[in-house]
């Protein structure tokens, strides 16, 4: 018998042994992709949308207080732009202006992590090398961010407080600590949102 002539009834034997094998895998294959596409694509919680207030154009004036920091004092201004991040489920930040210190501009991102029900805020600026990782809550209505770091061989605490004004404008009031010092006032920060 030629080999080809038989080569079609080899082939359909093959398949009816292992069409069974098969068959479920292809199956399972197809629900699993029905599953995955019923799946909900997950959207920004009720936290990310407490953050809008802070999105737009925005233009500051900042006093500092006299402290070992800046003992004279002193005044800052400048802007921040701050927009939704990807999926909406950050906030980025970019800041420019000028300080006691001189001229100062970086990016924040902040969002909401969900594992330990807090905000996550990572600073990175000009005058300071990595960045500065602050954790947030609401305390009423005021937004409480608290960072630990080093500078200058010192350990210090800052806690940034930003309330909303009923005029739209937005007040942030930072203190710092050191060495598990007492908070003290440092800066206050005044921003008004401009029309673009």
């Amino acid at each position: 018998m030629n080999s080809f002539a038989a080569l079609p009834r080899i082939v359909a034997a093959v398949m009816v042994f292992l069409w069974p094998a098969v068959a479920p895998q292809n199956q399972d294959k197809a629900s699993s992709t029905t599953a995955a596409q019923k799946e909900p694509v997950p959207t920004p919680g009720p936290e990310m949308e407490q953050l809008k207030f802070l999105r737009g154009y925005w233009r500051y004036v900042s006093t500092y207080d006299k402290t070992t920091f800046y003992p004279n004092g002193g005044k800052g201004s400048g802007t921040y732009i701050t927009t939704e991040g990807p999926g909406g489920f950050s906030q980025i930040a970019e800041f420019s202006g000028i300080s006691p210190d001189g001229r100062e501009s970086g990016h924040e991102v902040t969002t909401w992590d969900p594992e330990e029900h807090v905000y996550k805020s990572y600073v990175f600026g000009n005058n300071f090398p990595g960045c500065i990782v602050r954790t947030g809550h609401w305390d009423g209505t005021t937004l409480i961010f608290d960072a630990d770091f080093v500078l200058a061989g010192a350990k210090l605490h800052l806690q940034s407080s930003t309330v909303e004004n009923s005029d739209g404008t937005v007040t942030i009031v930072e203190k710092f600590g050191v060495d598990g010092g007492e908070l003290k006032p440092t800066l206050t920060l005044k921003a008004t949102r401009e029309k673009i």
